[in-house]
């Protein structure tokens, strides 16, 4: 399978500012956090709490600095202290959902989400990040509860996170095979008007799982337009040149990816290309078949 899973979250924002003698250091953190200085956020944030060992708010707002420098065990422990030291610090769960998440325990990840939305059980944010966590554990129609529910909450002006929960609502119905309804909502995202080209990539993918080779060309043509990196998209096209009697096209396609896997430093995937070639060469479609598998 060939598809480009489009992965976001949604952190929650910084919390307002407290009083006290670190007051200072947490509003510079606080600037810092919006301007995704993230490093040095955490540092001034570290020093409020050195000051202020009871600074539930430096705690979460640290917290969502590790969160977006990708530091999720220390995101995780900063949100422990501050839901101990404020248990009404809500938005916490959700962080430490996301940050369980990216840990890849989604188990725990649905947990904090399904606490969060009981408390606030109109938040969009939390049913697309509890999608993103069921997805993980194949637990599809659950996912697709979940981003379908998010698509109902979310303001109409967020075009760009609107387009994001199509693409992972067609990624779910994808390995669910349902090839029409993944491909409505690849084109409900790519009609958002938010040009990403993994969105055509995955499009492509299940048009040509229909079959339908001509459609599938054509997106893989322009995700390649607007990400000429995009190796899935000439990997696809391969596939789909080749099933329309295409060889030629289909080996210029694999080799442009091989090319890339080789500029990447990813051996194991260009030889996995340079094999496929070969096949293609040789004219081996018994191979060939056991490889679209």
């Amino acid at each position: 399978m060939v598809i480009v899973l489009m992965l976001f979250s949604f952190p929650a924002g910084a919390l307002g500012l407290p009083q006290g003698s670190s007051q200072d250091l947490f509003k510079l953190g606080i600037s810092q956090l919006e301007n995704d200085e993230y490093t040095t956020a955490i540092e001034n944030f570290t020093q409020a709490i050195e000051i202020n060992p009871n600074y539930a708010k430096a705690y979460y707002n640290r917290c969502l600095a590790f969160l977006n420098s990708s530091d999720y065990q220390h995101a995780i422990a900063d949100c422990d202290t501050a839901l101990e030291q404020s248990p009404d610090f809500f938005e916490a769960y959700l962080n430490r959902g996301l940050a369980y998440y990216n840990l890849q325990l989604p188990a725990a990840a649905i947990a904090d989400f399904n606490y969060f939305l009981s408390i606030f059980p109109d938040d969009f944010r939390a049913y697309y990040d509890r999608g993103l966590a069921y997805f993980d554990e194949e637990i599809y129609q659950k996912a697709v509860g979940d981003y379908s529910r998010a698509l109902e909450l979310i303001p109409p002006t967020n075009t760009q996170h609107i387009a994001a929960i199509y693409n992972n609502l067609g990624l779910t119905y994808l390995q669910l095979d349902e090839f029409e309804l993944a491909i409505k909502d690849f084109s409900q995202a790519i009609s958002a008007g938010v040009e990403d080209a993994s969105y055509y990539c995955n499009r492509g993918y299940a048009f040509r799982q229909l079959e339908k080779y001509k459609q599938a060309i054509d997106d893989f043509t322009e995700s390649i337009r607007l990400n000429r990196r995009q190796s899935a998209a000439y990997i696809g096209r391969g596939f789909a040149f080749y099933s329309s009697g295409k060889q030629q096209e289909a080996r210029e396609d694999f080799l442009q990816a091989a090319e890339y896997f080789r500029d990447c430093g990813k051996m194991q995937q260009f030889h996995q290309i340079v094999y496929l070639i070969k096949i293609i060469r040789h004219k081996s479609p018994f191979i060939y078949k056991a490889l679209l598998t």
